[in-house]
């Protein structure tokens, strides 16, 4: 048997000598077999891209697995929340479209003629633009189903004249002033004390006149605020406004 190292021996400036053992022939010798087979484990570790190892795409960074953070200013780190973020409809970029389009567009034999495949989703135009091809404005795609407070009958509906916003009449009377956007109602007004029956828009935009199941006629102004009211058919319902 070999005899063992004499231990080594470093000076210290303060004259203190260190002494460290000196490693055993067990632990210096190894076999070849053993070193020869933990190199290439080592190069593919070492020099292997990250995309070629196996399954790599599938694995996650185990110092990012828990966390659910997003950066928000400087310095600050808010709680990301899914469940409050609303579905809503962007349409300006169909209306960007058509005001872009119509500089050069002098004609329908201008228009690109849409196919309906997914590559030809970037250049919808709003209805209005294709009256000559209402095809293009078939709508087959569920997006929202809204409830209101108190499950009643809706019997007439409108637009606010910019568009952004849904009136809806209720049989309990109310109104129901509805965000287009997000799909989420804002404020509900007692508007009559019957069932709303019609709603109309007048040609200028600035009045809303409104007819109930008493035959009952109410002028509004666009803030929601009434102004005039008078009974044009005496225990009749009004059906239709013009």
């Amino acid at each position: 048997m070999a005899a063992a190292a004499p231990p080594l021996r470093f000076p210290s400036p303060a004259g203190v000598s260190l002494n460290m053992p000196s490693p055993s022939a067990a632990q210096t010798t190894q076999s070849p077999q053993a070193s020869s087979s933990n190199l290439p484990i080592m190069a593919n570790q070492q020099f292997q891209p990250y995309y070629l190892r196996p399954a790599y795409r599938f694995k996650t960074n185990p110092a990012l697995s828990g966390m659910d953070l997003m950066v928000d200013g400087p310095g600050r780190r808010l709680r990301k929340n899914v469940a409050n973020v609303r579905r809503h409809i962007d349409y300006i970029s169909n209306v960007l479209n058509h005001v872009e389009a119509r500089l050069w567009q002098y004609g329908k034999q201008d228009r690109i003629a849409l196919q309906p495949d997914v590559l030809y989703q970037n250049f919808v135009s709003p209805p209005s633009s294709v009256p000559d091809k209402p095809v293009d404005c078939v709508l087959n795609k569920f997006v929202r189903a809204a409830m209101n407070k108190v499950k009643c009958p809706i019997y007439s509906v409108c637009w606010t004249p910019e568009g952004k916003r849904l009136i809806t009449g209720a049989s309990t009377g109310e109104f129901t002033l509805w965000n287009g956007t997000a799909f989420n109602f804002e404020t509900i007004l007692q508007a009559h004390d019957a069932a709303i029956r019609a709603l109309k828009w007048s040609h200028n935009d600035q009045w809303l006149v409104s007819a109930d199941h008493d035959g009952f006629v109410k002028y509004w102004q666009p803030n929601m605020n009434n102004v005039h009211m008078y009974q044009a058919h005496k225990d009749e319902p009004i059906r239709s406004l013009r």
